[in-house]
């Protein structure tokens, strides 16, 4: 039988799983589930409020996709030969893209609505920060990730603001620790940006996007992301010393294996498909890093009840 006859084809609901880029929903709910976990050890969980915070990041991260996608096709900047997505492959339009965006970030206004009014002017500051620099990274002439500043972006957006947000939603107090726990989570998005870029460096150059890849000369970039890597392990043992986390939060230094194989992946090498894998890998450490973190942390409430 020709192979023209036995391709299959996505249905419509595997099309819209690859365009809101599925697996970073789940890192972007990571930082949430440490928030929820610093509240529970603090006696201040409230299992509705966390599950709505929740659903509003993922959709937030889902809307911000979508909206990447969309412009990054729309100014060209889509790296063809090492990763296509839904527009390039003819799975969905681009009207469809950004339709769906905005009603990923309606819905999540509406469940923030609700978390205002539990969690007061903090919640409202940082939900409206989390949602202009989602629609800013890729959207506009202003777009974030075009001129340099996509990177910290994703650190800001993707660790401390969330883990805050979502602990003060329940707690109602801002404590710099919990701040703090959040910032290897932003971080290791970070790293992955960065990865990214240093992926799709010449292609970003020949098209004039703005990286910290595609700015800084090769050394120091690279350097860079053996830098991202490193602190995301030395915070937690910082906090772990301070005495304000347990020795269960340390679970994480079980992934340093991978971070080493990522830094040697990285080191050597300029070729985009090499890249690409140390690209995948370190998407990959950051969902192990959170779901140890937080595993250790449920794990310390429930054995000192």
């Amino acid at each position: 039988m020709p192979a023209s006859q036995t391709t299959k084809y996505p249905s419509l609901f595997q099309k819209w799983v690859r365009a809101v880029r599925a697996p970073s929903l789940i890192a972007a709910i990571l930082p949430v589930l440490l928030g929820g976990g610093l509240a529970l050890l603090d006696r201040g969980f409230d299992g509705w409020t966390f599950l709505l915070t929740m659903i509003a990041v993922m959709l937030i991260q889902a809307g911000s996709n979508l909206l990447n996608e969309y412009y990054d096709d729309l100014k060209g900047a889509d790296a063809h030969g090492v990763s296509v997505g839904v527009l390039h492959k003819g799975w969905l339009l681009p009207h469809q893209l950004y339709a769906g965006a905005w009603v990923c970030y309606i819905l999540a206004l509406l469940l923030g609505g609700y978390l205002v009014s539990v969690g007061g002017w903090v919640v409202l500051v940082l939900g409206i920060v989390g949602v202009l620099g989602s629609i800013l990274y890729s959207a506009t002439r202003l777009a974030l990730s075009y001129h340099a500043l996509g990177e910290v972006t994703m650190f800001l957006l993707s660790g401390p603001l969330v883990t805050l947000g979502t602990y003060y939603a329940m707690v109602k107090i801002a404590y710099a620790y919990v701040l703090l726990s959040g910032v290897p989570y932003g971080l290791l998005a970070m790293a992955v940006t960065h990865v990214h870029n240093l992926r799709d460096i010449r292609h970003d150059r020949m098209i004039g996007k703005r990286t910290l890849a595609s700015t800084l000369p090769q050394r120091p970039a690279n350097r860079l992301f053996y830098l991202l890597l490193l602190f995301a392990y030395v915070i937690p043992l910082l906090l772990w010393v301070m005495d304000v986390m347990p020795a269960l939060s340390l679970l994480p230094l079980l992934t340093i294996p991978l971070a080493i194989r990522i830094i040697r992946t990285v080191r050597p090498t300029t070729e985009p498909v090499e890249l690409n894998m140390a690209f995948g890998l370190t998407a990959l450490l950051e969902l192990l890093f959170g779901i140890l973190q937080v595993f250790g942390l449920f794990l310390y409430y429930f054995t000192h009840l």
